[in-house]
């Protein structure tokens, strides 16, 4: 006898009543239990003397039937009668799979209320989101100079200049800040900078041999804001190596003029220069102010001083100044950790005799800012 007839014979084949799912049974297991092997049901495997149901139930329904049946539905309902009609093979037979595909139907619908709550929810945060940042940048003003707030009373957006409009000073603006940042000599600075005939000796010190290297104009204005603070008008450009900084603007004779000094954060000494000669008379200096908690030698006492942070605009020094507590200048001055980096222009100087090489004494507030308004020529 051939092997496949003989294994044929080992074997028998059987349908899953509730998956569909066709499987072999060994002849051994007849009259016993196995598993389907889709949907994991104990099923019980037919003898050769059982009669199994038909794969499709009759819904006919004989008289009998009709009259057991009939009042259950009208007293306990539709779903008694299915539940004890599911005592019969044939009903078992064709009603599992229907009530899968019922119960995986509401599945699903639950699942995609779920995510269409899910995306609604989301959709409404971001559209608070987006009106409480609106509502934040029309209350925050932006400072006119430097990168970080300024202390003392908040800058303006202001729509003119003088008699301009916005349009047409960011017109006169515009390609007076592509000139500036684009000049390499010291002679094309100057027809562009207020007080030209001040600013070219600064200019001599600043840079060295006369050489510049022009940073370029990637973007102008990039947030669409001109802001004000007194007479100097400033806005933020994006230069060619993605640094942004504010260009401050001042009307003269000659018409709109670049705050230079503002710009480059000029001082009337070099840093190094003064801390190496520690100067008791005052100088003025531009810098960035932060509230510190630093106490030591001759200012130890945190109760008759108010220690501050001093940085030097290109953030390549940093040194500790002090004010006297209750003083003028003391009440000028941000007082607590939580004001931010303000950009100030400060008069510096040593006291007598200091033990220490970093800490300097705050003589004055000469403005706030970086921009020295109604500067008089010499």
């Amino acid at each position: 006898m051939p092997e496949t007839m003989d294994s044929s014979r080992r074997w028998s084949g059987y349908v899953c009543p509730d998956c569909r799912f066709v499987f072999r049974v060994p002849r051994d297991h007849d009259g016993q239990g196995v598993v389907c092997p889709s949907c994991r049901r104990m099923l019980k495997i037919p003898t050769a003397g059982d009669r199994p149901p038909p794969l499709v139930a009759s819904l006919r329904v004989t008289p009998a039937e009709e009259r057991t049946t009939l009042p259950q539905a009208h007293q306990r309902g539709s779903r008694r009668h299915s539940k004890k009609s599911r005592h019969s093979a044939a009903h078992e037979w064709d009603s599992s799979p229907a009530k899968v595909r019922r119960v995986l139907s509401l599945s699903m619908e639950r699942r995609q209320m779920f995510w269409m709550l899910i995306g609604g929810a989301a959709l409404f945060a971001l559209i608070v989101a987006g009106v409480l940042m609106a509502t934040r940048s029309e209350r925050v003003p932006l400072p006119p100079v430097a990168d970080s707030a300024t202390h003392g009373k908040p800058e303006t957006v202001h729509p003119a200049l003088d008699e301009r409009t916005d349009a047409a000073f960011l017109a006169e603006a515009e390609p007076l800040a592509k000139k500036f940042l684009a000049a390499t000599r010291i002679e094309d600075l100057l027809p562009l900078v207020r007080h030209p005939e001040v600013a070219e000796t600064r200019m001599r010190g600043f840079y060295q041999k006369g050489a510049i290297d022009p940073p370029g104009l990637a973007e102008f204005n990039i947030e669409s804001t001109v802001v004000r603070r007194g007479t100097s008008f400033a806005v933020k450009v994006r230069t060619r190596g993605f640094e942004e900084k504010y260009v401050a603007y001042v009307d003269s004779k000659q018409g709109l003029r670049i705050d230079w000094e503002s710009w480059v954060g000029w001082s009337a000494m070099r840093w190094d220069e003064f801390l190496a000669s520690k100067p008791t008379t005052a100088r003025v200096f531009r810098v960035r102010l932060n509230p510190a908690d630093y106490y030591n030698f001759q200012f130890s006492d945190d109760r008759k001083w108010q220690a501050y942070q001093i940085i030097s605009p290109d953030g390549g020094h940093s040194i500790y100044g002090y004010a006297e507590r209750g003083s003028d200048v003391c009440a000028k001055l941000p007082a607590t950790s939580d004001t931010q980096q303000s950009a100030l222009m400060l008069a510096l100087k040593f006291p007598v005799k200091t033990p220490a090489p970093n800490q300097v004494l705050i003589d004055d507030l000469v403005a706030e800012g970086w921009v020295l308004e109604n500067e008089p020529p010499p």
